[in-house]
């Protein structure tokens, strides 16, 4: 009989061989049945000069639409402003410009940011559907100033990746009555069918207007009772015979670390790091649709802080976002209904190769890189934790396909390996997005895991060196104007692994419903939306046990200023080591926007929780304020505060903090110096503990970093960051490391 693992290896290695022949059966053109064209993309000779000065003489030739729709709050009404953009292209490089009206430009919301942060700013954009499937698309963003925002938007899983970045040049300027934005996409950092007749995309112009209301503007109308988004949006047509030119990026990247440790005990500094490292990553467009991504020798550290999370009383591990980029590059490719490839999880690779592409209805990506250290997520059904193997290198393989059916549905398959000596992972599985009409989907995942661990994971977390199990998800959403619902259903084998992605709890058996209805107003009522929200789900482990069931009630609502109020209301029947309990939660969450500059948010949650390390209920309740404040459009500054109390009969069990703050001054669109503090303070009773427990537990981290960029991928930083702590033994915060880094990456395009 043939081992099952290494059947699935077998299948691994076949699986490229069977995307190059789905790519040879596919050689027909990538466009789909189209609609009609609503607009000519025409094609010039003579670049325009993007300076944010809309010339004229340089758009003449430029296709122009209004943007005059209101699509929310309001629905397909006239907007309070309205705005022309012009669309051009050269062969090269796709040009769009946006003449933006305004009545008192005095009002307009403009701050000098870093790229992709310009969420309370007024801006306007282009979003583009390059293959014209419904299935994906670009978002292109600029604010007044020029601060660039881009991401893709996965419609089949309802995702929106903003870490994503291209390389493009934009400009914004603010005049008498209206403001102006250029930009400058080329079309090397899109992906396309590569064919020589006219391309026909779907394409949304958009305009954010932020006063006391948020308003979207549009040149289309949105149907809210159509789900899919990009299936609504205009097309239009050019970039007929495109000529091939060399599509390469090269990044070499330096990165220089000086770093020392202090043992407080003896209040001595070593010196643990004293590196300069190099490395190069190389991004190729073999054609429009197909793209190759590789790396050596990388330095993968993240040069700016995490945002601090709160994990005192909870068991599952906490979930951080990909930052690097490359991986980011194509990440939306490997999507499915569960995150199976978190790249995060591939700590330090020597190197790393991907390939993704769409072909026709065939879209696909390959990812396989070394990693010199193995850490992955070991779950359970009523926790997780993290796993480390010291000094095992292991090779970590991702491979997904997908085929588009009907309009805007597909179905797929995907497979994961991660392995090194003694030790391996492999997933396996099949998934579909089915859009049943204009208002419903249907989502199917079945998966399969093969997995052997070393002695030393057997040992600590209690399981068989050889272990295999199955997931299945199967969900039916429904979505209109006024009604929205879903029923879910999670079928997690109790040895079933995932460790290239992030699946942080198994061995449960979960049905979850919910039906929420929305009511909407124009802008002269005080709510312009509020939606309620009724939720019932119940969770067995897999030998029948109850684990949990929860009913849960949502309201959400949305005001003038800006202002949004979120409450969630319910109870559940919980277990938890051998004993049900009954929790209780109320928790509250406004927020509001007084003026340009100011935003402030404050969130409340009461409950009676389980407490975790002792076995019994507690009562918490937890407070989190927000304040954000613009001082001019150079000067920002952040605070974000978490209070938690707990108590348990006999007193109070601990008190919890965390404060992360942040202060930024944006010299301009391409630098910035920002100082981060993150502190953390946790204080507990011993006596109320029944094992053993440290009184005292603060941590304290400051960063501070100047960054300039030419694009994204041209940055040159240089910082210095320390952290210390404080507990039982220590009556004062003790420094225990402190680090001095530079890093200089540069995008070179031959």
């Amino acid at each position: 009989m043939s081992n099952p693992a290494t059947c699935l290896s077998l299948r691994l290695a076949a699986m490229p061989c069977l995307l190059a022949i789905c790519l040879l059966i596919s050689a027909h053109p990538a466009a789909l049945a189209q609609s009609g064209v609503n607009y000519q993309i025409p094609r010039i000779t003579v670049a325009p000069t993007i300076d944010g000065e809309v010339d004229q003489q340089e758009w003449a030739a430029a296709s122009r639409v209004t943007l005059d729709i209101e699509v929310e709050p309001g629905e397909n009404i006239p907007a309070p402003v309205s705005a022309e953009a012009l669309i051009m292209e050269d062969g090269e490089i796709l040009y769009v410009a946006f003449i933006a009206q305004d009545p008192d430009t005095s009002q307009i919301r403009a701050f000098l940011r870093d790229h992709d942060n310009v969420g309370n700013s007024d801006r306007i954009g282009v979003v583009l559907d390059t293959f014209n499937d419904s299935r994906r698309a670009y978002v292109f963003l600029v604010n007044p100033y020029g601060v660039q925002f881009d991401a893709i938007s996965d419609e089949v899983n309802n995702q929106e990746d903003e870490a994503w970045n291209a390389i493009w040049e934009s400009a914004g300027r603010i005049n008498d009555d209206h403001y102006t934005v250029e930009m400058a996409i080329p079309l090397k950092q899109l992906r396309f069918a590569q064919t020589p007749d006219l391309k026909t995309w779907g394409i949304d112009f958009v305009r954010h207007y932020p006063r006391g209301r948020s308003h979207r503007i549009s040149n289309n109308p949105r149907d809210r009772n159509q789900s899919c988004y990009l299936c609504t949006i205009s097309k239009a047509q050019g970039f007929e015979a495109l000529e091939s030119g060399t599509n390469l990026e090269i990044i070499p990247t330096v990165t220089g670390t000086r770093h020392e440790t202090r043992n407080p005990a003896t209040d001595t500094w070593q010196r643990e790091d004293n590196d300069t490292d190099a490395g190069l990553d190389l991004r190729w467009g073999i054609n429009q649709n197909l793209y190759l991504n590789a790396t050596l020798n990388p330095d993968f550290s993240q040069v700016e802080a995490d945002s601090t999370q709160l994990d005192t009383n909870t068991t599952f591990s906490l979930y951080y976002p990909e930052r690097r980029t490359f991986f980011l590059d194509g990440a939306d490719y490997f999507n499915t209904y569960l995150n199976l490839v978190h790249t995060r999880n591939i700590a330090n690779p020597d190197y790393g190769i991907k390939l993704t592409g769409k072909q026709g209805r065939h879209g696909f990506g390959l990812l396989t890189a070394d990693d010199t250290t193995t850490s992955f997520l070991v779950p359970r059904s009523l926790g997780s934790s993290v796993a480390s193997l010291k000094d095992l290198h292991s090779e970590v393989s991702a491979v997904r396909y997908r085929y588009d059916v009907m309009d805007n549905s597909s179905i797929g398959a995907i497979l994961t390996d991660r392995r090194g000596d003694g030790y391996s992972n492999t997933v396996a599985g099949i998934d579909g997005v089915f859009q049943l009409g204009a208002s419903d989907t249907l989502y199917l995942q079945s998966l399969r895991s093969e997995s052997e661990y070393p002695q030393s994971i057997q040992q600590r977390y209690g399981q068989d060196s050889h272990i295999s199990d199955e997931t299945h998800v199967l969900e039916y959403r429904h979505r209109d104007r006024r009604w929205d619902w879903f029923v879910t259903y999670y079928d997690f084998g109790e040895d079933f692994r995932a460790d290239t992605g992030f699946i942080n709890q198994v061995d449960y058996r979960k049905v979850v419903t919910r039906f929420g209805h929305t009511w909407r107003w124009d802008r002269d009522f005080f709510f312009n939306r509020i939606w309620f929200a009724a939720d019932w789900d119940k969770t067995w482990d897999q030998s029948g046990l109850v684990l949990e069931e929860e009913t849960e009630f949502f309201i959400e609502a949305n005001g003038p200023l800006q202002s949004s109020y979120n409450g969630l209301f319910g109870g559940s029947k919980t277990y938890w080591n051998g004993q049900y309990f009954d929790e209780q939660f109320n928790q509250i969450n406004i927020g509001v926007r007084p003026s340009a500059d100011l935003f402030l948010r404050l969130y409340f949650r009461l409950e009676d929780i389980v407490d975790f390390a002792n076995t019994r209920l507690g009562r918490s309740w937890r407070l989190g304020p927000e304040f954000s404040y613009s001082y001019g459009p150079h000067l920002q500054m952040n605070l974000q505060h978490t209070w938690q109390k707990f108590n348990v009969d006999g007193g109070r069990l601990f008190t919890a903090k965390l404060t992360d703050a942040r202060v930024s001054y944006q010299f301009d669109t391409r630098s910035f110096l920002r100082l981060t503090v993150q502190h953390t303070d946790q204080e507990r009773d011993p006596s109320l503990y029944i094992n053993p427990v440290k009184r005292t537990n603060v941590e304290l981290g400051m960063q501070l970093l100047y960054s300039y960029k030419l694009n994204p991928s041209s940055r040159f930083f240089i910082g210095y960051s320390d952290a210390g702590f404080r507990d039982d033994a220590f009556s004062t915060l003790e420094k225990t490391s402190r680090t001095v880094f530079a890093k200089l990456s540069y995008a070179w395009q031959p």
